[in-house]
């Protein structure tokens, strides 16, 4: 089977499942008893209390933030399998619609049926929150984040002219920089990235509407010409062969061929020229929109996002990207990112390669932006719910220093930690099932 290289990253993620801390078997009972469990903490002169606090709002955020994610894998699930089950009833949680969809992929597979995936896209959060919460981890009122920060570390949310590098944030924002993910630009040229206009060949991976003429293997909508499961068709099998056609396909063609695409075409690669959109991971200087964070040059004019220097209207109180010499607690820091994590918004586009099962084919494709958004979010969710679970003995450790309060928030954010564990199980599970990795009922 073949996977895309975010693909093998996203699902090697799994790995975090079997290393997470064994928790108590209870529940939270509601998200609020975490809130006041921790209403008398000292975070003014107890260290140990600060640190629980912090550890507290995440593992709150972060279930918010799992339920949420499970609701879209609801949606998905139930859509794909009403899509190519028109009998199917849907499930009332995403456990049971996604195990129904894991059920029809790994009996596609046992058949012999391929999937490879492509996903783009990104995931943006607001700094804001980062910066307000790490402003709190340490009890040392006296601590000046300008005087103190490493040198040329110092940031601040800006509205307003910037003397250095501007980091500019959105789900797509108009970039001219460099952008840390994907890339989509308007070209008539060579594209590595996913192609989505026409393709003119030599040879491409994808959907094209006006089939293929040469070399071709994949699923085919129309007229397949040469074999279709291994048979040969004599061109015979108008819109009949809905498993793998191997020769010429007149229509809907997914998957590879050796021709030029003369109609619309959307896929991870065309080996030729892209007439359209063309996105990627941005290597260089990014001149069309950006899915992650857009850095401009130095200099620029207006700057509506992270100032790397000075400021014309801050919009936030300056923070320390680098060291800080002042005593703040790396582990409340921690905490931070996962509560910055936790809110982001993702969005993406799932591009499949489905061989050998037209039905599953058509019933993927139609979900793309969902399934895209699906799929960044639960991959963006996996470190910071790791670095929480992990961060569980350091809390427990700090019992002793705690104060009464703390003890009492401690036990029951351990207990929203376990629900965040067993929430983000269900999300990995349904997206290394439309991943093409579905496991034997």
């Amino acid at each position: 089977m073949r996977y895309s290289k975010q693909l093998r990253t996203a699902v090697a993620l799994g790995g975090l499942m079997g290393a997470a801390w064994a928790l108590p078997n209870c529940s939270a009972k509601d998200l609020a008893n975490a809130a006041k469990g921790c209403d008398g903490l000292d975070t003014k002169a107890n260290q140990a209390d600060v640190t629980v606090k912090a550890f507290a709002d995440a593992a709150a955020k972060l279930k918010v933030a799992a339920i949420a994610l499970e609701g879209q894998w609801k949606d998905v699930c139930n859509g794909i399998m009403k899509d190519v089950d028109p009998t199917y009833v849907a499930k009332s949680d995403a456990a049971g619609a996604c195990a129904a969809l894991n059920v029809r992929v790994a009996a596609a597979l046992k058949k012999g049926v391929t999937i490879s995936l492509e996903v783009q896209g990104g995931c943006t959060a607001s700094l804001d929150v980062q910066a307000n919460c790490e402003a709190e981890c340490t009890v040392a009122a006296a601590c000046d984040v300008k005087a103190n920060c490493e040198a040329g570390k110092l940031v601040v949310e800006c509205n307003g002219s910037c003397d250095a590098e501007c980091d500019i944030r959105a789900p797509e924002v108009a970039c001219n920089g460099t952008c840390d993910a994907d890339c989509t630009v308007d070209i008539a040229a060579s594209c590595t990235g996913q192609c989505v206009g026409t393709c003119e060949g030599p040879k491409w991976t994808g959907t094209c509407e006006a089939g293929c003429s040469a070399t071709f293997t994949g699923t085919c909508g129309g007229n397949c010409a040469g074999k279709c499961d291994g048979t040969a068709t004599a061109g015979s099998a108008d819109g009949n062969c809905a498993g793998k056609c191997e020769g010429t396909c007149t229509a809907k063609a997914n998957g590879s061929c050796e021709a030029k695409c003369t109609g619309n075409f959307n896929g991870p690669s065309c080996a030729g020229s892209c007439t359209g959109k063309c996105t990627g991971k941005a290597t260089g200087t990014c001149t069309g929109t950006c899915s992650g964070t857009c850095t401009t040059k130095p200099g620029a004019a207006s700057c509506k996002g992270t100032c790397h220097g000075k400021c014309g209207v801050e919009t936030s109180p300056p923070r320390c990207t680098g060291s800080l010499k002042c005593s703040v607690d790396a582990k409340c820091q921690s905490s931070c990112q996962a509560q910055v994590q936790a809110e982001a918004k993702c969005s993406g586009h799932a591009n499949w390669v489905i061989t050998g099962d037209k039905p599953l084919y058509d019933a993927f494709i139609k979900h793309e932006a969902e399934v895209g958004a699906a799929f960044k979010a639960t991959a963006a969710l996996a470190d910071p719910i790791q670095k929480t679970l992990a961060s569980l003995g350091s809390a427990i450790q700090a019992v002793a220093s705690l104060s009464a309060a703390g003890g009492v928030c401690i036990a029951t954010s351990i207990a929203v930690a376990a629900d965040v564990q067993a929430s983000f199980k269900v999300s990995f599970q349904a997206s290394a099932t439309v991943s093409g990795n579905a496991s034997a009922s």
